[in-house]
């Protein structure tokens, strides 16, 4: 019986002794692969520390190019306006020209009439024709001439006036004024201009700005046809209204805008006129106008000229 129980002994040793090898060696597998992976989440960790770094770093970097990509954008914009400033200046001296140009010759045939008026009266005085009837009629006719070029003066003063105040003007009186200014201009170039206003409305906006925008086109019109040798030189001014949207049309016969231009005509430095007399800026910035006045400014060929309309949509 010892015997039997000494060889049990020995066999729960030997078991146990197994066992606890068995498990060593478990517990030194498992130890050595938490050291293996305790190193690689190190690893990771200071890759990932690494990481977030670099990304603090982008984040940094990108900030700082978006601020100063803010700077160059407003920056970028600041140079657009002022650009639009001086292209608009240029717009305004371009157009002085041509007006102060006009305003001479609508001045030169009333002070014609007057000198020759003045000459008559010494003439008349020897032929004793002079009474009083004879002087009402000299001096209400002198008054008119000198009417008709103070009216001119007033007008030309009024165009180029700085002003900024936004207000309701009235299309057809408008349009009236640029016409008296370029009225004899027109007739030296032999050109007709016709003025519907059957549907007469009024704009929100600046009027003395607006004026550009109409003498640019009209004066675009006179080149056209002086640059073509048109002889039937006719331009209409029709004025638009309804429900939907009011529009300033003027429409010529001064031969249309070649098919290539056409697209581009209201971009800056774009001309349909020969090298060295057409800047590229006078319909640009009548299209900048039109934007302004809530509107646009579109062109189409017709079959013997151009179509300009200004649109002002109506809000329902």
């Amino acid at each position: 019986m010892n015997q039997t129980n000494d060889k049990t002994v020995q066999y729960i040793e030997q078991f146990l002794t197994s066992d606890y090898i068995s498990l060593q060696k478990n517990l030194e597998t498992l130890l050595k692969d938490y050291k293996r992976k305790n190193r690689r989440l190190d690893k990771i960790i200071k890759q990932s520390d690494n990481q977030q770094k670099k990304m603090l770093q982008l984040h940094e970097e990108l900030d700082e190019y978006k601020n100063s990509l803010e700077i160059k954008v407003e920056e970028e914009i600041k140079k657009r306006e002022e650009k639009e400033k001086i292209l608009l200046q240029q717009s305004k001296l371009a157009a002085m020209g041509e007006m102060m140009d006009a305003v001479a010759h609508q001045w030169k045939q009333p002070i014609n009439i007057i000198n020759m008026q003045v000459d008559m009266l010494g003439y008349d005085y020897d032929d004793k024709l002079i009474d009083k009837d004879y002087i009402d009629k000299f001096r209400n006719n002198i008054f008119e001439h000198v009417k008709h070029m103070t009216n001119t003066l007033d007008e030309f003063r009024t165009f180029f006036r700085p002003n900024k105040n936004t207000e309701e003007f009235n299309t057809k009186n408008m349009i009236e004024k640029v016409l008296l200014l370029v009225k004899d201009e027109f007739i030296k170039n032999k050109i007709s201009i016709e003025l519907n206003a059957i549907q007469n409305f009024s704009i929100i906006g600046i009027e003395n700005e607006f004026k550009h925008l109409i003498l640019n086109l009209i004066n675009n019109a006179k080149d056209a046809f002086n640059d073509k040798d048109i002889k039937e030189r006719e331009i209409t001014i029709n004025l638009l209204s309804n429900t939907n949207s009011k529009t300033i049309e003027i429409i010529d016969n001064a031969g249309g805008i070649p098919e290539n231009l056409i697209d581009d005509i209201f971009k800056a430095n774009v001309t349909t006129k020969e090298e060295g007399k057409g800047t590229g800026i006078g319909l640009y910035m009548s299209s900048q106008i039109a934007v302004k006045h809530q509107g646009t400014l579109s062109v189409q060929n017709t079959q013997n000229g151009a179509k300009f309309s200004f649109i002002v949509k109506m809000i329902e």
